[in-house]
């Protein structure tokens, strides 16, 4: 009898197992062609995602991005390479350098790389030879060694020695010829095939860039280059919360205001890229959020912005894309701080209406108190849980940026400008950086909780030896912004 309900246990719960498994399953065949695309240069089915892991001989993984989970099935003689941004001059000197938020990488080059570059097809090829073989972009470094190739209708690629670098190309040597070829891909950053191996795949801290093709709901991978993410082991403090901070060049503006006022409160991580427009956003937002799922990697308040790379957009694909963005932000149960965005200050040319498209009309006067920051609050107002934290509202309000407001632009792009750009750089970020830090702390119910010190000396605050954008500073009103908390929440809500 006791066995008889023993095997019925056990097959109740291969049932149950068996059913996880299905519906695990179901998510992961989420390939369509919609979800991989198509290289515009190689016609390769190209896609990037987080790695999550599925076997561990690293045979097969999975990459995890908006779209889905894909699976991933490296073939025999698959290449593992690593993308990045390199210094210049790091080619020469035999070093990659791969900075990681405060985290270092080093990774050695041999004395000796190549380069190629594959052509869609025989047409690519023809349009390419009638050029006159002008320089071309989307090449590869490679490790291993390659023969000197000219691309031909029935052989689609160049490939040659890597010489040095030349601006944004590569001079690269095939047979007595000099041809230039870009190796920079996403974000900027370069691919170096073979500099890896699959031993050097790990999950939930590496994003990988697959190149292959699809053979029924698997995707099968000639190239893999991982891009580096942060790992938290060995950085974290586990007794403080985890907090990820999304937005475009003015997130690094205040990045570092933000970070000195939170630390000893929050391990601070931001995604390992400028987050431009909202649609950037959609595109990578689940590979921002990491392994949320996983032990020590979740996240207990996130803030996010998009704004001034959305300056042409219409009121409805930018809310769109606001929603799937906080679609994704909402399944990881972390408190939600929206960042309104930085006002465009008055060097830039005068205000102007909505395009005949219904854009907005781009980076002039009011584009963002008459059209962004109102549709992201649109937005914004049907999920009364999100918290905003208003910088366009203190960069207009505070004496300290008048001045900046005032004469701060790019009318004419081809003239620099002292008082500088709508960028908000030097000590104008410490007021912002410092507000959002003062908003992400009372989300998490730490309203007793004092901002750290800002590391400013005196001689840094001198009026006498600030930029014209801050000329005159009153350095009492100043310290006073920075460290009164009823003067920064003003601006939060």
């Amino acid at each position: 009898m006791q066995s008889s309900i023993l095997r019925l246990l056990f097959l109740v719960y291969g049932v149950w197992i068996a059913g996880l498994a299905a519906a695990q399953r179901a998510d992961f065949v989420t390939v369509t062609p919609e979800r991989s695309y198509g290289d515009p240069y190689t016609g390769d089915m190209v896609s990037n995602g987080i790695i999550t892991p599925l076997d561990q001989d690293m045979n097969n993984f999975y990459i995890r991005n908006a779209d889905g989970v894909i699976e991933i099935l490296l073939e025999a003689d698959a290449k593992i390479g690593l993308q990045t941004r390199v210094q210049r001059g790091g080619f020469e000197s035999g070093q990659v350098v791969c900075h990681v938020a405060d985290q270092v990488h080093r990774f050695e080059l041999p004395k000796v790389l190549y380069v190629r570059r594959n052509f869609q097809d025989a047409k690519a090829v023809r349009d390419y030879l009638a050029s006159g073989a002008k320089p071309i972009f989307d090449g590869k470094l490679y490790v291993d060694p390659l023969s000197d190739h000219l691309p031909t209708e029935q052989e689609p690629w160049i490939s040659g020695r890597f010489v040095r670098e030349n601006g944004r190309f590569m001079d690269v040597k095939v047979g007595d010829d000099i041809y230039q070829i870009g190796t920079q891909g996403h974000d900027g950053q370069h691919r170096i095939m073979g500099l890896l191996k699959r031993t050097d795949i790990q999950p939930f801290t590496q994003q990988a860039f697959v190149h292959g093709h699809m053979e029924g709901d698997v995707f099968h991978a000639s190239e893999v280059a991982l891009r580096l993410l942060e790992d938290p082991a060995g950085k974290d403090d586990p007794a403080l919360p985890r907090y990820l901070f999304i937005g475009d060049s003015i997130s690094g503006n205040y990045d570092k205001a933000l970070r000195a006022a939170l630390k000893g409160h929050l391990n601070v991580y931001h995604p390992p890229t400028n987050c431009g427009p909202v649609r950037k956003g959609v595109q990578n937002i689940v590979q921002w959020l990491g392994a949320y799922d996983q032990p020590g990697m979740h996240w207990d308040v996130i803030s996010f912005n998009f704004g001034h790379w959305d300056s042409r957009n219409t009121k409805e694909e930018y809310q769109a894309g606001l929603e799937t963005v906080i679609s994704e932000l909402r399944k990881t149960r972390a408190k939600l701080v929206f960042v309104t965005t930085t006002p465009i200050p008055r060097g830039y040319p005068g205000p102007e209406d909505l395009q005949s498209d219904d854009r907005a009309p781009g980076r002039v006067q009011q584009t963002m108190s008459r059209f962004i920051n109102p549709w992201a609050l649109e937005v914004m107002a049907r999920y009364p849980e999100i918290g905003i934290c208003d910088q366009h509202a203190l960069l207009t309000s505070e004496p300290f940026y008048a001045t900046w407001m005032e004469a701060a632009g790019r009318a004419d792009k081809s003239k620099s400008n002292s008082y500088g750009d709508l960028h908000i750089g030097g000590i104008l970020s410490e007021p912002a950086g410092r507000l959002l830090a003062r908003r992400v702390l009372d989300i998490l119910d730490q309203e007793e909780t004092p901002l750290a010190d800002s590391p400013l000396t005196l001689g840094q605050l001198d009026p006498d030896r600030q930029r014209p954008a801050t000329k005159g500073l009153d350095v009492d009103d100043f310290i006073d912004l920075l460290n009164k908390d009823e003067r920064l929440r003003k601006y939060n809500r």
